[in-house]
């Protein structure tokens, strides 16, 4: 699989990406009236693709299988776009809400420059030792690559917390082709299309630093998708409930699962990953989007057990509401893992369960009728996903291979 993403680096990516859209453009203008391509652009292939994908997500989200490097993870990518664009081309002809036209917008847009774009993406890693000058990095088959620039380590410092034990913070103070640069955790510093990280260092003497240099030219078309995505999603929060009933409702739910969630972390000597500022809207975030949707099955089990059908619309406004929510948490955390790791979406277990929670709320707003057995399967099965996302993680064979078991 690497070595056949290998050979659609640039040019190749970007006549790839173009032919790609002009064709399932050219498809969707002439062979619209085709069984297939009206399925692919239907509600019913949406709940499907939905479901493979949280399918895939969760078996590699529990086992760490890399089920993204092989073919069928690509493939699927493939239809899901080709699904996408129909969808998108479908609603500005039906002049559809611009919320759904953003949303699905975004999402084409950072699966096409994250699948389009990984040939030309590079991630490195460059061990400089204290006072020398070093242009060699090394890729995760720890074959060599000789960089366009040299890096010279003039010094590494450590900042502790008052303790004297616990890290604060990791600086490296570079050279980078004479000019002085900094790069820290959260912090990286950037050189012609290059940003350096802080990744790690001699524990021992502090003698050498690593580095994490990454390359990706398309990153800017994912953080456009983000942001079209983001914006769609904000519009889906304008749902019509009960304010008076799940706003203390939510918020006391929200002070709840905070706790929870923040029981275990020390914030007086808090790691140096968690020192930002992205730090407490991803956590309140997610934590409001999870309340959401615990009122959300609350509100469907009454409503079946007293009779009360038009509880079932506050239901699904809270699904809605939760689904947003939960992308926007998504968001935040991935520009976060890039600031920090210099990866938005590293394949992390934590990462990939979040995902399968926010597919499954996806299908249920998918349903054409939200009566029935299926709204509630939906329901329970995202409310699960959303235990395994929020501490599930920790108990998966995933967990040893995690970057979110903060509390290990």
């Amino acid at each position: 699989m690497d070595t056949l993403i290998s050979l659609f680096a640039f040019p190749s990516s970007a006549v790839a990406a173009v032919v790609f859209l002009l064709t399932a453009i050219v498809v969707w203008r002439f062979s619209s009236h085709l069984p297939c391509v009206k399925w692919l652009g239907s509600v019913q292939a949406a709940r499907i693709l939905l479901g493979v994908g949280a399918v895939l997500l969760a078996v590699e989200g529990t086992w760490s299988i890399p089920l993204h490097r092989h073919v069928i993870f690509l493939l699927y990518a493939l239809v899901l776009m080709f699904s996408l664009t129909l969808v998108v081309l479908n609603g500005l002809t039906r002049k559809a809400k611009w919320g759904f036209i953003f949303n699905h917008l975004g999402i084409l847009l950072i699966f096409w420059a994250s699948v389009f774009g990984a040939p030309d993406a590079s991630r490195l890693k460059m061990i400089v030792g204290r006072g020398v000058t070093e242009n060699m990095a090394f890729d995760d088959n720890y074959l060599t690559v000789n960089l366009p620039f040299h890096v010279k380590l003039q010094d590494f410092r450590i900042d502790y917390y008052p303790d004297s034990i616990s890290p604060r913070q990791f600086t490296s103070h570079l050279l980078v082709e004479g000019e002085p640069m900094t790069t820290s955790v959260n912090h990286p510093c950037h050189y012609k299309g290059y940003t350096l990280y802080q990744d790690s260092y001699d524990h021992e003497a502090q003698s050498y630093t690593v580095l994490q240099v990454v390359r990706d030219p398309w990153l800017p078309l994912v953080y456009l998708g983000m942001l079209l995505l983001a914006i769609g999603s904000v519009m889906l929060l304008f749902g019509r409930w009960n304010v008076r009933l799940v706003l203390p409702i939510s918020f006391l739910l929200s002070v709840v699962f905070t706790i929870f969630t923040v029981a275990k972390i020390n914030f007086g000597t808090l790691m140096p990953a968690l020192r930002s500022w992205w730090f407490v809207p991803h956590l309140f975030i997610y934590m409001v989007a999870y309340s959401l949707m615990a009122l959300a099955l609350l509100m469907w089990l009454l409503s079946t057990m007293r009779r009360r059908p038009q509880w079932l619309q506050t239901s699904d406004n809270l699904v809605r509401s939760s689904s947003a929510l939960l992308i926007i948490g998504m968001l935040t955390g991935s520009v976060w893992a890039n600031q920090a790791w210099g990866n938005y979406w590293a394949w992390d277990a934590k990462e990939n369960w979040a995902a399968v929670t926010w597919f499954i709320t996806l299908m249920h707003l998918h349903l054409s009728h939200h009566r029935g057995w299926r709204p509630i399967v939906y329901l329970v099965l995202a409310f699960l996903a959303i235990q395994i996302t929020w501490y599930g993680v920790n108990y998966l064979p995933s967990a040893m291979h995690s970057l979110h078991t903060y509390n290990s």
